[in-house]
């Protein structure tokens, strides 16, 4: 959900951008800086250059209010479609940065935790859609998860990690359901369960541990 929101904040972002009234050139195109402020005030609502119509470099946006950063500041390069977007928090702190061609994230995408300036989490996008490696850290930097993506669908392997890098669950999926073997794990490393999923049910021979030791089985 937290997702969603950031990128449907861009779009919105990027529609400001139609909407604007500022300098033209003599062909009625958006030139030169433009600076728009929240009607009423004069608290910035967004600033940046267009060159003939055409956004370049730094373009920021801010929230209504006395905020003394901007919400979001997305860098145009010249002759490229892709923005580089990066939202910050009222104080200044970035809470998510990547790329946006077409309005769709593309690429690398990186997120921040509130509390300090680690790296939350990193996941790869095409067209909008997760496809590659979703990393999950905790605040010190230990992995705590790791689950690989296909056109936006849990897809492959998936690690779950205690704080201490121990592995806790080790899992396989098939185009968003759980497929295949599955194991789980203490945070010491005793094996606590091993099973299986054939398109996200239960199947075959599921096997329960107590103290490392085989406690019961059951037939799925």
């Amino acid at each position: 959900m937290f997702k969603h929101r950031l990128i449907f904040t861009l779009t919105v972002l990027l529609s400001v951008l139609s909407y604007s009234q500022n300098k033209l050139d003599s062909e009625g195109r958006r030139h030169g800086f433009w600076k728009e402020n929240f009607e009423g005030t004069s608290q910035p609502k967004f600033e940046g250059t267009f060159e003939h119509g055409k956004e370049i470099g730094r373009f920021k946006f801010y929230k209504k209010g006395f905020y003394d950063h901007p919400s979001a500041i997305l860098n145009f390069e010249k002759n490229k479609d892709s923005v580089h977007v990066t939202y910050y928090t009222q104080k200044g702190k970035p809470i998510s940065e990547g790329k946006v061609i077409d309005r769709k994230r593309e690429g690398k995408w990186v997120y921040y935790h509130q509390k300090s300036d680690s790296i939350m989490m990193t996941e790869f996008y095409k067209e909008d859609k997760l496809n590659g490696l979703q990393k999950t850290y905790y605040p010190n930097g230990n992995l705590a998860e790791k689950t690989n993506y296909l056109d936006g669908l849990q897809h492959g392997e998936s690690f779950i990690y205690a704080k201490n890098g121990q592995v806790t669950k080790h899992l396989n999926y098939k185009q968003g359901e759980l497929h295949g073997p599955i194991l789980h794990f203490t945070p010491t490393g005793e094996k606590t369960i091993e099973g299986s999923y054939t398109e996200g049910k239960k199947s075959g021979t599921w096997k329960y541990y107590t103290d490392g030791k085989l406690d019961r089985e059951e037939e799925h």
